[in-house]
């Protein structure tokens, strides 16, 4: 199955998000002599009677071929590697699962500016591999359910990422259109409504248009964290530009925020 991201917002960072990176890592680990592979002996259900590498039985559960006891089986399977087999069979699991995985980042960043792209379709791979540890494999349907729980965590990151942004639509035109947004920030941090790092955050995130989750990571912060610190941050800097708080023709230097 292929997506194509052609034209959309999406496909400027698709290539860089954690779901490249993780496609890119299974095809090292299905290729060279001695490919990540399942004995398909003892899975059954029609699969080929010998060891098939990765690519392989993803090729297979793609095929008409493919029935959904042969889907559960062999995701049960797989999980349970994942389980006792170390990170090379959790990015077996995620490289299987590719092709829906590929859908559903597509479908859920539709529309989104590039660099909430990353964000989403970060948060979607580690929501799919969280509930690796935590599936039931008893009832049927393995991987439908993998996927919901990864569109879970793709759309909270959606909800709260565009939620911020309308906040930063809500500022008054007149500074969008005759201030500098950064020295919209340092004004901020002079007059005390946001903190310096809290500038730093929007600067980062909004203005350059860093991945909150990536910069969380430089910062060994929480990204729930930070996303919840920015919009508290952003909600104070709206009203205070509403009501006039915030200015850059004040008195005084707009140049205490220190990047």
């Amino acid at each position: 199955m292929s997506i194509d991201l052609q034209g959309s917002t999406a496909s400027k960072t698709f290539h860089q998000n954690a779901l490249k990176a993780a496609d890119k890592a299974f095809q090292l680990l299905i290729t060279g002599p001695n490919p990540l592979s399942v004995d398909a002996r003892s899975i059954g259900h029609g699969a080929p009677q010998r060891p098939i590498d990765l690519g392989e039985l993803k090729t297979l559960l793609l095929s008409s071929k493919a029935d959904d006891e042969l889907k559960d089986t062999v995701w049960a399977h797989l999980v349970r590697r994942s389980r006792a087999g170390g990170p090379a069979w959790v990015i077996g699991c995620v490289g299987v699962a590719m092709p829906g995985l590929k859908n559903l980042a597509a479908r859920t960043t539709q529309g989104c500016p590039a660099h909430v792209v990353d964000d989403i379709v970060s948060e979607m791979v580690t929501y799919f591999v969280a509930q690796l540890r935590r599936i039931d494999l008893d009832p049927p349907n393995i991987l439908p359910r993998l996927l919901l729980w990864a569109k879970k965590g793709a759309l909270r990151v959606r909800a709260r990422e565009l939620a911020s942004i309308e906040i930063c639509a809500d500022l008054p035109e007149p500074v969008a259109l005759d201030t500098e947004p950064f020295m919209v920030l340092a004004e901020a941090v002079r007059c005390r409504i946001i903190t310096s790092d809290e500038a730093k955050l929007i600067n980062a995130t909004r203005l350059e248009g860093q991945a909150l989750r990536a910069y969380a990571g430089r910062l060994g912060v929480p990204a729930d964290r930070l996303y919840k610190r920015r919009r508290a941050a952003e909600a104070r800097l709206a009203r205070a530009i509403e009501e006039g708080q915030v200015s850059v023709s004040c008195d005084g230097p707009a140049s205490n925020l220190a990047c």
